[in-house]
């Protein structure tokens, strides 16, 4: 069994976060709506190394998680702060990573030229009527 060299944070939603969603009218009460979603981060010694950490890497996940739960960047809370992103999610540090695996881990970048494409194509698709329906 190998130890990976990174730790995780688990990002779950936040009654706030669920509000905003029962607002848009999401479905909040399916199952794994309130799972969490794991995140690699670096290695960390301390408690206060992991929240330096995630105070820099935040923007990321909040974006990835409101993504998640609604693609219109329109709804989405325009103060994306890290207070904000405290109160929106219950944040969980896991300081260790065993691979039970035992495989090369392999990771897929995405050229963000291509994704910004993806999005704009879904974003137009989104306001044609009767395909968003």
């Amino acid at each position: 069994m190998a130890v990976v060299n990174r730790c995780a944070v688990g990002v779950y939603p936040s009654e706030q976060l669920l509000d905003w969603a029962r607002r848009l009218e999401l479905e909040v009460d399916a199952a794994g709506a309130r799972e969490p979603c794991l995140y690699l981060i670096p290695d960390y010694d301390t408690q206060e190394e992991a929240e330096d950490i995630l105070s820099e890497v935040y923007e990321a996940i909040f974006e990835a998680e409101l993504d998640y739960w609604h693609r219109d960047i329109g709804a989405w809370p325009a103060e994306r702060t890290y207070p904000v992103f405290r109160k929106w999610f219950d944040v969980r540090f896991y300081p260790l990573i065993q691979d039970l695996v035992g495989e090369e881990i392999t990771a897929t970048e995405l050229d963000e030229e291509f994704v910004g494409n993806i999005t704009t194509t879904l974003e137009a698709m989104a306001k044609v009527p009767g395909v968003a329906d």
